[in-house]
């Protein structure tokens, strides 16, 4: 490891001198006695300098997350204001990408040697490493919606989200042309950071991205064990972290969740475990993502990691807290219009369950599996027809919707899944068969269902079986490359659906986690 050159850090501070924001003292920061669940925090979401100008702060009353800037940025504190639980026991880099086939650290710093718990004294002597992606500038500004989310049905949190964006932006001495930006949202009355990275490239060639963990975490262990492996040991209880890249079906984020890594810190030489085998490193990325193209001019997005600070064991209040961050981060989940499901064989059949829902006050009908709705065929013919059965229902104030299944159907050899060991479209895929969301038939599927939504007016969609993680090994789809990027690109098509939906006022109903990425409701919801 090298110093960071004096130069590099003159550079660093003059932009840093480009943003102004205040100064944070320490009688902002109180234990409150009202409980945050039950008594709404005064105190709003800000981003504040430490005296001595090394440090920027983030604060909202519930939590701080404080960053050293020098001589690279490194987490140095983290602290749930409720209970004064601090979590972080060590530093580590902010962020770890692999760009062609080479890993890079995001920030950090080094020289702890004892990572037990982390002295201010010690801060000073840390240094950094010449080969990290290092600091170039940081900037703040107002949260900004995920979605513009538009509803046509009554909601108990018609409101945006509040409160700041910190964004850190990096650049290598080793990658030219690459920035690399680390945001951190701090949200107004929750104990809540969403953290997530976009990397963009302004080469004049194309960039291979592969594992992108996009969240570091040394954290206080939950217990200690002199023997056990890390399935045996507790994880850490203080932090409860989900983020945009769940799936399979179980209707359950811990079952669906394809991101959280616990893994052991073999530098942490001083924990009880003889054999270092604590889980007590908290890295957030997902698995089989190896390789994303990413052209000049291009932006690439990583996962959105939802870290919610807990204050109690008891499953109650933790669930309570997680429902207080969807109703925060995903306000269209409080949308619950009651609707009815109609399996129609013909028009009248519709007409009747129009009538009905306007007579007993349900506010919506679908057209449920085994329905004559089909909305895959975009015939003129057929949009009509389904257009003035939608305008009927709306002459009744009653929305409409339909069903349309996309996994668990063989659609052909070119079109589905190929199994990465055999070749061929074998029965690999999570429900045996299914199509390939990025092949010529999975994007044509994707425009028809666009096409007739906006052309009928429907304002409910059913989606059953969404794309449940399927990795595929075709190099002929479309959509994606090959093996290496199948997952990610699919999955990106997914959510832009359920994105498009949720901005144009079409509610979803869908049997699998996609709820941070525009769904409304599923079949199941159990929360821990």
């Amino acid at each position: 490891m090298k110093r960071i050159h004096l130069l590099s850090i003159l550079l660093v501070s003059k932009l840093y001198a480009q943003v102004t924001i205040p100064v944070y003292e320490s009688s902002i920061e109180k234990k409150f006695t009202v409980d945050w669940l039950v008594n709404p925090v005064t105190v709003k979401a800000g981003i504040y300098k430490s005296e001595d100008g090394k440090d920027i702060i983030l604060y909202n009353g519930l939590v701080k997350r404080t960053f050293r800037l020098q001589p690279n940025v490194t987490c140095i504190d983290y602290k749930n204001i409720s209970n004064g639980q601090q979590l972080l026991r060590a530093v580590k880099p902010e962020a770890r990408i692999t760009i062609d086939n080479k890993a890079y650290n995001i920030g950090g710093l080094y020289g702890q040697t004892e990572n037990a718990y982390l002295l201010p004294a010690w801060l000073d002597k840390f240094k950094a490493d010449d080969n990290d992606f290092h600091l170039l500038k940081y900037d703040v500004s107002e949260l900004q919606p995920l979605l513009n989310r538009k509803s046509k049905s009554w909601s108990s949190n018609e409101h945006q989200p509040k409160g700041k964006l910190l964004s850190f932006t990096y650049t290598s001495a080793i990658i030219k042309d690459i920035l690399i930006t680390v945001n951190y949202e701090l949200y107004d009355g929750i104990p809540l950071i969403v953290k997530w990275i976009s990397v963009e490239n302004r080469t004049n060639h194309v960039v291979n991205i592969g594992n992108v963990v996009n969240e570091s975490l040394a954290l206080v262990e939950e217990e200690s064990a002199v023997v056990g492996t890390p399935e045996q040991m507790k994880k850490q209880h203080g932090i409860y972290v989900e983020t945009n890249y769940a799936f399979n079906n179980a209707m359950r984020y811990d079952i669906s969740d394809q991101t959280t890594h616990w893994k052991t810190d073999s530098i942490y030489t001083s924990q009880v475990n003889y054999n270092y085998q604590t889980p007590c490193l908290l890295e957030v990325y997902p698995e089989k993502v190896s390789a994303v193209e990413l052209k000049p001019g291009k932006l690439f997005k990583s996962v959105r990691t939802h870290e919610l600070l807990m204050d109690s064991y008891d499953r109650e209040r933790r669930g309570l807290a997680i429902r207080k961050m969807y109703r925060t981060v995903a306000p269209w989940t409080n949308e619950n219009p009651i609707f009815m499901h109609l399996v129609s064989k013909d028009d009248q059949q519709v007409k009747d369950a129009i009538n009905q829902c306007a007579a007993t006050g349900y506010e919506a009908l679908i057209l449920s599996f085994g329905s004559h709705c089909n909305m895959e065929d975009s015939s003129a013919e057929n949009i009509k027809k389904w257009k003035a059965l939608a305008d009927y229902a709306h002459s009744k104030n009653v929305l409409i919707g339909g069903y349309s299944l996309f996994s668990s159907r063989q659609i052909s050899d070119e079109d589905d899944v190929i199994d990465p060991v055999t070749g061929k479209p074998d029965a690999a895929a999570f429900f045996g068969h299914a199509p390939c969301l990025g092949s010529k038939w999975g994007l044509a599927y994707l425009e028809k269902l666009k096409h007739f939504i906006s052309k009928t007016g429907f304002d409910i969609f059913e989606n059953d079986g969404p794309y449940p993680g399927d990795v595929c090994a075709s190099v002929k789809h479309p959509g994606h490359k090959n093996l290496d990027d199948s997952q990610w690109k699919q999955m990106e098509l997914q959510k832009s659906l359920y994105h498009w939906c949720n901005e144009n006022g079409v509610y979803v109903n869908a049997p699998d986690w996609y709820f941070l990425d525009g769904t409304n409701k599923i079949a199941i919801v159990i929360v821990k």
